[in-house]
């Protein structure tokens, strides 16, 4: 098991528990202490978590992650996902996607659909739905962020206003049953942008974020029409999202 297996490992170890002594991780993970207190020294690097005494626990601040770490978190947890997103989305329709891995992930989903149009601010996102010859991708212009490999910024939200699309897509850090929010207002402001100038909005949602909340609120409740996730949510946001006749595949 190489070090992301690991670090990925101890992420869902403390969402099922919120605290593990270093001694417990090596015996579960079979690797020596050392190795976890190295493992758990970067993951606090990235803000993941935090180190106490004899342990670790997850960081209740957690700031942003690169993009190549993120993409390996809750994989097959992203992939039901994306299977459960994928029935929206029918051949010529025209798309804002954002980012996120879990976009990413739907986009290799997509593979039997014919024609796209496509309009992102991720980066990787908009090179892999290049590989498909009957999809239209354009990348909105902006400032670069080199660790979430995307674009944003004032001008990548006066980008967004020049399209409509059929429908916009995207993630989120956390899901409450206000809405889902996100870590800083650079993505926040993005998805609004998208959500304003779509037709319909779906966002996609793992159970890891369900029930957490970041602080920039980037898409109300009222402002979205399907939520996909992997598994059940709690009763709470079900109701609020009844209540808003938003349409939920789990």
């Amino acid at each position: 098991m190489v070090s992301f297996q690991r670090q990925d490992q101890i992420l869902k170890i403390l969402n099922a528990q919120q605290f593990a002594r270093y001694s417990d991780l090596a015996k579960q993970l079979f690797v020596s202490p050392a190795t976890i207190r190295r493992d758990t020294l970067d993951m606090e690097n990235r803000g993941l978590i935090k180190r106490v005494l004899n342990g670790v626990t997850l960081s209740e601040e957690p700031e942003d992650v690169p993009y190549d770490y993120s993409v390996t978190l809750n994989l097959d947890a992203k992939r039901t996902v994306a299977s459960r997103a994928d029935r929206l989305i029918k051949s010529g329709m025209s798309l804002f996607i954002d980012s996120s891995t879990t976009a990413l992930v739907l986009i290799r989903e997509l593979s039997g659909i014919d024609e796209l149009y496509i309009v992102t601010n991720g980066i990787l996102v908009a090179l892999e739905a290049s590989k498909h010859n009957g999809w239209h991708v354009n990348l909105v212009g902006g400032a670069v962020n080199k660790m979430l490999e995307n674009i944003s910024g004032d001008r990548a939200t006066r980008d967004i206003e020049n399209y409509q699309a059929d429908l916009a897509i995207f993630s989120c850090r956390g899901l409450i049953a206000a809405g889902a929010t996100d870590a800083n207002d650079q993505e926040a402001n993005i998805k609004r942008a998208f959500a304003a100038h779509a037709d319909q909005v779906m966002l996609l949602v793992d159970h890891t974020k369900v029930g957490k909340h970041q602080l920039y609120m980037s898409a109300p409740m009222n402002t979205l029409n399907y939520i996909a996730t992997d598994k059940a949510m709690p009763e709470d946001i079900v109701g609020t999202a009844r209540a808003n006749h938003v349409q939920i595949f789990d």
